[in-house]
């Protein structure tokens, strides 16, 4: 089923813009340099935490975009292919586009209430989304048409997705992994529990495709070719919430029950990092420093491949978030109705 979306003249919206709302502040005493923002130019005061040195002045290094729909609620988001961050707002059924200077246009799903999920980079230059209410998947190319394609089974949830080595789109469901052609030929791998409960899912450095089992208490690792292999995690109860490939040929992934990250090797090795401090860990993306910056309540932070981890206030309580094509990281606000931008380090 192809439908048309808004397209790249659908409606438009202004961002807060560079000079939008943000966080940071100066604390008292000794002179300050922050390498990386800000040239390494030097400033009277220290820098807060979410600021940063530049031109002799602290800045802060978020810049919120607010949404003009009242209620919305960005979940995921993803850089494109056009050099735009895209992302998924499930209040209103819409796929939103923002540069980044700001300007968002927004492209309507066809499909009424379809709860809106996960989006990926497909091979094709589209992005793929899940549609979770509607037992969909659906592409929008930089242009803003849309296309969905309905999934076999009558009771799929989709959730996670992910462009893999073969250049097909993968995604998790109740119980299984479906595999999509970019022409939405659909096929289907069952899981070995009917109730694991798989949610995000990644292409992983070794070229097959890595999900969490979020009943399970598992990791899973399957082929192009449909094997299975599942890892246990070793802390009970972990409910892993996010992963993704690291810059070490490892997988990380977030444990939100459990205030840890962890880490996976391609052989199955798992070691895990406490988090002091931790709220609700969320989501986790490779940054554009090639470590793993992760969300919290109320923060964004950065863990190294040794374990050492750093945390940045933000305004609102974040939920996903990605590298952008200007060298920042970018994030979505649920509960504001914003898009945040963060300078990095």
């Amino acid at each position: 089923m192809a439908t048309g979306g808004i397209g790249s003249g659908g409606t438009s919206t202004g961002g807060v813009g560079s000079g939008g709302a943000a966080a940071g502040g100066i604390a008292g005493g000794g002179i300050h340099s922050l390498g990386g923002a800000g040239g390494g130019a030097v400033c009277a005061h220290p820098c807060a935490a979410s600021a940063y040195c530049d031109g002799g002045t602290c800045k802060s290094r978020v810049t919120e975009f607010a949404l003009q729909d009242t209620g919305a609620k960005p979940r995921y988001i993803i850089a494109g292919a056009d050099g735009n961050l895209w992302f998924s707002d499930s209040s209103y059924d819409k796929i939103r586009r923002i540069s980044p200077s700001g300007t968002i246009s927004e492209f309507i799903v066809p499909t009424a209430g379809s709860g809106l999920g996960s989006l990926t980079l497909g091979t094709d230059g589209n992005v793929w989304f899940t549609e979770e209410n509607a037992a969909k998947i659906g592409l929008i190319t930089p242009s803003g048409q849309i296309t969905e394609f309905p999934l076999d089974s009558g009771v799929a949830v989709p959730q996670g997705i992910t462009a893999g080595s073969d250049g097909r789109i993968w995604y998790t469901e109740w119980g299984q992994i479906g595999i999509s052609t970019l022409a939405g030929m659909i096929s289907i791998k069952a899981l070995p529990a009917v109730d694991a409960g798989p949610s995000a899912i990644t292409l992983g450095p070794d070229g097959n495709t890595w999900f969490l089992e979020v009943n399970s208490n598992k990791i899973g690792r399957i082929t192009p070719s449909g094997t299975v292999v599942e890892f246990d995690i070793p802390t009970p109860g972990a409910n892993p919430m996010g992963i993704t490939a690291g810059s070490d040929n490892a997988l990380w992934f977030t444990e939100t029950n459990a205030n840890k990250i962890g880490r996976i090797t391609t052989s199955g090795t798992v070691t895990e990092f406490p988090i002091p401090g931790a709220v609700s860990l969320q989501r986790l993306t490779l940054g554009p420093d090639s470590k793993i910056w992760f969300t919290d309540t109320s923060a964004v932070g950065r863990i190294d491949t040794s374990g050492t981890v750093a945390e940045f206030p933000v305004p609102a309580d974040p939920y996903a978030l990605t590298s952008g094509p200007d060298g920042q990281l970018w994030f979505t606000e649920q509960q504001a109705g914003k898009i945040g931008r963060f300078v990095v380090p």
